[in-house]
């Protein structure tokens, strides 16, 4: 018999002042809700559901809300798009009793996308529902419908804003971390604005954080976190926000989640044998339906 011994060293643990913040799965109620709900919805609706993927007659194969950014449209032209925002025949109540008919037990909506046009009228920017021809609150319209369907709201909500003339890629100057600075207090002021507004939200899914200028400010992904958890006890907070004083995104320099679960996965199922350590924490996964014009996502754990 021949036998083998191996010396391992012992991992060294990375101080971090903004790394994750739970020790294992949260297990109070709402997070226990949150695994309980299983089938979700995921609404992708803004300016980009006008065009779809075309612009000046060329097709864009792919998600119609990043057409901005491939056909290379300025903000001020992309935004004259609000003025044919009008969706009179929108019915919320429609909506969520064909989700409730479908099984979902929550929804996901996009607040506001990377182009920066807000579903609900916030006093922090002018491109809102509010300065279409619809004007109404489409955001708390199907905030109320759900709920009264027993349907639990998630936000969607993009920090990179392309319509913000302060948001940066990255900070190489003072005056890139100046302007940035106004752009995180602008974004707190909207966050602090939906969880004023709407308070049986339940999650709040971030995109969009993926640019240097977040990885530099892993700080303000923590804040943001506690900020929101403060607001609204009980409230989630998905992977994607979050980096940490390295720069480390979902997972920490110590390989900890951060946020309540993970939303890496998108349009895939974990894999049974390579994903086994998703038993250690809590997961998402965004199942896209169609790529184009305001798709629809099924998402579930």
């Amino acid at each position: 018999m021949v036998s083998f011994s191996f010396a391992q060293e012992a991992k060294t643990e990375i101080y971090l002042k903004y790394g994750a913040t739970n020790e294992g799965k949260r297990q109070d109620s709402a997070m226990q809700k949150f695994r309980d709900n299983r089938l979700g919805v995921f609404i992708h609706w803004g300016l980009y559901a006008i065009p779809g993927g075309e612009w000046n007659g060329k097709v864009y194969a792919g998600a119609a809300e990043w057409l901005k950014s491939w056909a290379k449209v300025p903000s001020n032209e992309w935004m004259q798009l609000m003025s044919q925002w009008n969706p009179t025949k929108f019915d919320a109540k429609k909506w969520a009793v064909m989700a409730k008919e479908m099984g979902a037990k929550y929804v996901k909506i996009t607040t506001k996308h990377h182009e920066g046009f807000c579903l609900w009228p916030s006093k922090y920017s002018k491109y809102t529902v509010a300065s279409t021809p619809y004007k109404r609150d489409l955001l708390g319209e199907m905030v109320k419908a759900y709920n009264e369907e027993g349907i639990d709201v998630h936000f969607y909500f993009s920090v990179m804003d392309w319509s913000n003339s302060d948001y940066r890629y990255d900070i190489k100057s003072q005056e890139d971390s100046i302007a940035f600075s106004r752009f995180l207090e602008f974004t707190d002021n909207q966050l602090k604005e939906l969880a004023a507004r709407y308070p049986t939200v339940k999650d709040f899914w971030f995109d969009g954080t993926w640019d240097a200028s977040i990885k530099k400010n892993g700080w303000w992904t923590a804040h943001a976190e506690q900020m929101l958890k403060e607001l609204l006890p009980g409230v989630t907070i998905n992977s994607r926000l979050r980096a940490d004083d390295k720069g480390k995104r979902h997972f920490d320099s110590n390989g900890r989640l951060m946020g309540d679960y993970e939303s890496g996965y998108e349009r895939r199922l974990p894999d049974p044998v390579q994903d086994l350590k998703v038993t250690q924490w809590d997961w998402e996964a965004c199942m896209t339906v169609p790529r184009t014009n305001g798709d629809i996502t099924k998402i579930g754990r």
